[in-house]
């Protein structure tokens, strides 16, 4: 019997052939873009590209990315390598140095930081404020990026300043991208994109930019921690300070207040007064010498007393500040003092504006 030959479709094997065409052509990109080039004459690097002043195109940035994400997908052994000499020429067109498609020598000179983070140093007359509203972030996003209690800060410091809104924030040990969105108020997927992270993922020390994101409050640098109240007695007494300073009246006891902190001694009557006035300096001394001090720093210093202001006595050792809650309307004040006789406890009571005149006022 005679075996009849096989007829060859021949449409359907053109209909494969683009696809064909398509595979050897991605396959043959994914091998010679990962090639190891640790032996090549010209390495993909920071250090290279600083002392020869080469010059990449954006399509040969686009082909590196490429060449990544394949090398991973397929397992190849240079895919680590591919990876790094991508994050590294990302990392320099994120220094905005480009002119007509190219990516120029960059002055950055390390790789600690993710494309999202911009290192800026501070050039003189500058301040938080005009730095964020150059980059179109806020003066929170910079402050606490770098930790910055104030919007003041000194010519020459380096500043880690998020490209986008949201917040600077270092990688830690065990940290995920999921736990750093959900903890900060983000979006796992952006921060990914954002930083390139879908090859490298995070690693620690590493800094990436958190988009939208914001520090909760007991992690913000200004943040002060309310003071520990052990108790509050509600007996209204009156008392009579044996000094110079006459008579107080209505006396409260208001709590002991532990846990204030800030520059002066705990439980004193100078760590109520600083805690109530953070804005004053934080080398006034003593209490008999706050009112010198403070003139000396340009505060006001009178005897006329105000609400808010600081009232200081000179007498005994170390003198003594409270801190004025109120001017009633027949001249009295309304004064709170730590320390007056015991340490961390708070009183409140009343100066009848027969003896206001006898103490320095600090506005």
């Amino acid at each position: 019997m005679t075996k009849r030959k096989k007829k060859v479709n021949l449409e359907r094997w053109k209909s494969f052939l683009p696809y064909l065409v398509a595979g050897v052509i991605t396959l043959a990109l994914v091998t010679i873009g990962s090639l190891d080039k640790r032996n090549s004459e010209v390495s993909l690097s920071l250090s290279s590209f600083a002392a020869n002043n080469y010059d990449v195109s954006t399509d040969q940035l686009s082909e590196l990315y490429v060449v990544a994400d394949l090398s991973d997908a397929l397992g190849l052994a240079s895919a680590s390598d591919v990876a790094s000499n991508y994050i590294i020429t990302n990392t320099m067109y994120d220094s905005g140095q480009t002119s007509a498609g190219k990516l120029e020598k960059p002055n950055i000179t390390n790789i600690t930081a993710s494309r999202g983070v911009i290192e800026y140093t501070v050039a003189e007359g500058e301040d938080v404020n005009t730095i964020a509203s150059k980059y179109n972030v806020s003066a929170d996003d910079i402050r606490w990026s770098n930790n910055l209690k104030t919007t003041d800060v000194s010519a020459g410091t380096v500043l880690y300043i998020p490209s986008t809104s949201g917040i600077v924030y270092t990688v830690k040990s065990g940290d995920t991208v999921e736990n750093i969105a959900e903890k900060y108020g983000s979006n796992a997927a952006e921060i990914i994109a954002l930083n390139d992270l879908e090859v490298s993922g995070i690693s620690e020390g590493i800094r990436i930019v958190v988009k939208g994101g914001s520090l909760p409050e007991k992690e913000r640098p200004e943040y002060v921690a309310p003071p520990v109240v052990v108790a509050r007695p509600t007996t209204t007494y009156t008392y009579t300070y044996l000094g110079n300073t006459s008579q107080r009246e209505n006396i409260e006891v208001i709590g002991y207040f532990y846990g204030l902190g800030g520059p002066y001694g705990a439980g004193q009557c100078t760590q109520w007064a600083w805690y109530k006035r953070q804005d004053l300096p934080n080398m006034l001394g003593n209490a008999n010498t706050w009112a010198r001090n403070a003139a000396a720093y340009g505060y006001l210093v009178d005897r006329t007393p105000a609400a808010g202001a600081v009232i200081q006595s000179t007498s005994g050792w170390y003198g003594h500040v409270g801190y004025v809650e109120a001017v009633n309307p027949d001249g009295s004040i309304v004064v709170t003092e730590m320390n007056y006789g015991i340490p961390y406890r708070v009183i409140r009571s009343t100066f009848p504006a027969s003896i206001v005149g006898n103490f320095n006022y600090i506005h």
